[in-house]
């Protein structure tokens, strides 16, 4: 089939086979199946997937000295103060001091979530307790038991309507806690486009991922 991947056992239910952003196949399997089964069942799909992975990079290979803001690229420049420019897509760094962008970064979000989850926790009858912000590896966000947010710095990437979406879905999660049914329902009444926006931010992962100012960002403590 000419396809390279890794195999994992563990004691999961079903198998499942993950490709990561630099096209690496990972297929999981419970103990006791064959896993060149999954792959034959799935190759078509996998094929597909890593023809996405291949032509996003290819469409984006130049931009990837570029810092992604609001989804969209700044250059990143050498300056007596650091200042961001959103009319000239520049950004000014003294000293190449990326802690500078990280403050700047994580004070502009917390502004944004502090308001934006008040006034959507608001329309949609739903309590929360705590707002963190932090760089996490695999999710945009999550939420706990006792009713606290987590947000991913990285959404200072994204476009602003896909901010909206995350938020969205994190406060429906305190009402909804599994991705089924009901979940989807209540998230389409706020966010119709919900489908679109998951596709979206499949994209912007891959992105940040292949990015090496953000690559270096999650370094400074």
């Amino acid at each position: 089939m000419g396809l390279n991947y890794k195999i994992i056992t563990r004691n999961v239910k079903y198998p499942r086979i993950e490709i990561d952003p630099l096209g690496e196949i990972k297929v999981i399997v419970p103990p006791n199946m064959d896993p060149t089964e999954v792959i034959k069942q799935k190759e078509k799909w996998i094929k597909s997937k890593l023809k996405e992975i291949n032509d996003l990079r290819a469409q984006f290979a130049n931009f990837s000295t570029k810092f992604l803001l609001n989804g969209e690229f700044y250059s990143m420049i050498k300056g007596e103060e650091f200042y961001v420019n959103p009319n000239f897509k520049a950004i000014s760094l003294k000293e190449e001091d990326l802690k500078q962008l990280k403050i700047w970064l994580k004070t502009k979000l917390k502004l944004e979530l502090d308001f934006k989850a008040r006034l959507f926790a608001s329309l949609l009858g739903i309590k929360y307790r705590k707002i963190y912000i932090r760089f996490q590896r695999t999710k945009w966000a999550s939420c706990s038991a006792k009713g606290n947010l987590s947000f991913n710095l990285a959404l200072m990437a994204l476009p602003e309507y896909l901010r909206d979406y995350i938020i969205i879905h994190e406060l429906v999660h305190l009402k909804v806690s599994k991705h089924n049914k009901k979940f989807w329902e209540t998230v389409s009444i706020y966010h119709p486009d919900y489908k679109k926006a998951e596709a979206e931010l499949r994209k912007y992962w891959l992105l940040l991922e292949w990015n090496e100012v953000w690559k270096k960002l999650r370094e400074i403590k």
